[in-house]
């Protein structure tokens, strides 16, 4: 029985004695060979199965590899349809991973220069004999001290030698985006604006291009944030992320995940009577991305069902914990783009806004510096280069309907919510408490308590002006808070009865069938002039009243539903009940 490949991204690794379940992705270097361009960059959100492909094509393309090809590929769709280019191709491959970001410029700077020496010192070991190459490279690039000299003599030399060669780099933009999020925007434009080490370094790039010694280029990332800013217009390869041919070639189909589970069922790892629950959490937790505008196709994220089923083989059971950790985007990484000093900003409330009607609009946009992550479409575009929103729907040209694409990442939003409430507004809810009292609200039907402390921290803590989002406000809160439990799916604006519920904590059956109560739970903002009539408590709570009773009389409930109304103006709770 194969064992799991979880965690390694070594593709010999993973092939050399055939033990491992390998998920076949080599259709595609086929596919990159007959795109018109040879140089390509290929962006997709953390732990996606990037980096095992960059390690296929070193495998596929390192002649000193040709006397394992059939070792490592033969039971491939490449190794059963070779291009001419197999095993043609020496390799200098470039990890940025693993660069410390903390220090100062001159410490990154160092660090990054000696990663690229150490590079080209490993492709001069590995093919100097073969192609002739100076015995003393060691010595040569320890005389450099920026990475863009060194990787321009190394430039000058292949050319020299007439030596083409594949290019790869892994994780083009991991170490100055954590700069950033660490040590802020000065720093991190000193590194890539005029004058900085990693715009030189690019722009050497572009020279490789340009004198065509670099046969192929092959380039990971998460976004195109990086490469703008080091870019500025230089044209350096094709950005093949939103092209249709390539929307699988990170993370698994649907196919490829039933395969995966056809494997383990038949080997007797899985049971056949939890194929539909397996099937069922998967597609609700991993699924629905999808990176391309005109494709119905769908991914899952690799990292995450490898997750499932190693957790699910240590165990014997469904783990009760469906998040990798190591897929988890800190809040820290977004905190700069939704905080203005001590408030939040424009992007928090289209956080808010995304939380609340579960989808957005956008003019998607593949190509942004730092400075224009302000602009609306540029912070949602970047959402989702990040994964935190993937295409639900083309519109027309670069319009599209994002969506958030699962629950997994549906829980994620819902905490960064939380932790931008706790910086912008110095919120403090006791945890302990609301702990205690989520086994409360879905065992026995006890909501006042932690409905009521959730909304009287809201008051105690945002100003007067904070509610320019009318009832959004109100809503984002709730959604956050009470996104925290595994109890619920906590869903926002479901259709239920041709109309549209504010929330709905609908059971969440993959936790525990212990859960007997759900709740829907109906929002009406007054404003101050609203608050003026002299009925308008009993107006809005008849209309919040009536409209509860529809969509509980469309819904079908699987224990025993409440219907809470929530009257909110901008300084006090006027009303809280259940009806």
């Amino acid at each position: 029985m194969k064992k799991l490949p979880y965690g390694l991204a070594n593709f010999e690794a993973i092939k050399e004695n055939g033990s491992y379940y390998y998920v076949d992705k080599t259709t595609f270097i086929a596919e990159l060979e007959g795109q018109g361009s040879k140089y390509h960059f290929f962006l997709r959100p953390r732990r996606f199965g990037k980096s095992l492909f960059v390690s296929t094509l070193e495998h596929y393309y390192d002649p000193r590899r040709a006397g394992q090809f059939e070792q490592l590929f033969g039971d491939t769709w490449i190794g059963r349809n070779p291009t001419p280019l197999k095993n043609s191709l020496p390799v200098l491959k470039l990890n940025f991973s693993g660069i410390p970001s903390d220090g100062t410029v001159e410490d990154l700077k160092f660090s990054f220069t000696l990663k690229i020496r150490d590079n080209i010192n490993s492709f001069y070991k590995k093919y100097g004999q073969s192609f002739d190459l100076d015995t003393d490279f060691e010595d040569r690039y320890s005389q450099f001290s920026h990475a863009g000299d060194a990787l321009n003599h190394f430039i000058e030399l292949m050319a020299d030698q007439q030596v083409k060669y594949l290019m790869l780099i892994d994780e083009y933009d991991n170490f100055a985006n954590n700069m950033l999020i660490h040590q802020g925007a000065e720093h991190y434009t000193a590194i890539t604006h005029a004058g900085g080490f990693l715009r030189s370094f690019f722009a050497a790039i572009k020279n490789a291009t340009e004198s065509r010694t670099v046969e192929r280029l092959f380039v990971t990332g998460v976004s195109p944030l990086v490469l703008s800013d080091v870019t500025s217009g230089m044209n350096i390869g094709d950005n093949i992320s939103p092209k249709t041919p390539f929307n699988a070639m990170a993370g698994f189909t649907q196919a490829e995940v039933g395969a995966m589970l056809e494997y383990y069922i038949e080997s007797g790892l899985v049971p056949e009577r939890e194929r539909g629950e397996i099937l069922d959490l998967m597609r609700v937790n991993y699924n629905n991305y999808c990176f391309c505008e005109n494709t119905e196709e769908r991914v899952y994220n690799s990292d995450m069902v490898l997750y499932f089923f190693n957790n699910y083989f240590q165990s014997g059971k469904i783990p009760s914990n469906l998040l990798d950790e190591n897929v988890r985007i800190d809040y820290g990484k977004l905190q700069f783009l939704v905080t203005e000093g001590p408030r939040l900003n424009g992007n928090f409330s289209i956080l808010g806004q995304i939380m609340d009607q579960q989808q957005t609009e956008c003019n998607l946009v593949h190509s942004f510096a730092l400075k224009d992550i302000i602009e609306n479409n540029k912070f949602k575009s970047f959402l989702y280069y990040l994964g935190l929103l993937t295409i639900k729907d083309y519109l027309y040209a670069s319009k599209v309907n994002l969506a958030i694409p699962n629950e997994v990442i549906r829980v994620m939003h819902y905490s960064y919510i939380r932790e931008s409430l706790i910086d912008g507004y110095g919120l403090k809810l006791d945890v302990n408490l609301l702990t205690r009292e989520f086994d409360k609200l879905a065992f026995e039907g006890k909501w006042q308590t932690i409905i009521g402390h959730i909304l009287e921290r809201l008051y105690e803590a945002v100003s007067l002006r904070d509610f320019a989002f009318r009832e959004q406000v109100v809503k984002a809160y709730l959604l956050a808070w009470l996104g925290m439990t595994p109890l619920y799916f906590v869903l926002s604006e479901p259709e239920l009865n041709h109309g549209y519920a504010d929330i709905f904590l609908q059971k969440n059956h993959f936790t525990t069938a212990r859960t007997s109560h759900e709740y829907l739970i109906e929002v009406k903002f007054l404003s101050a002039q609203e608050q003026k009539r002299p009925d308008a408590i009993k107006h809005f709570r008849q209309e919040a009243m009536a409209q509860l009773e529809r969509y509980a009389a469309g819904q079908t409930i699987s224990c025993q539903l409440h219907k809470l109304v929530v009257l909110a103006g901008a300084k006090e709770l006027l009303l809280l009940e259940e009806v």
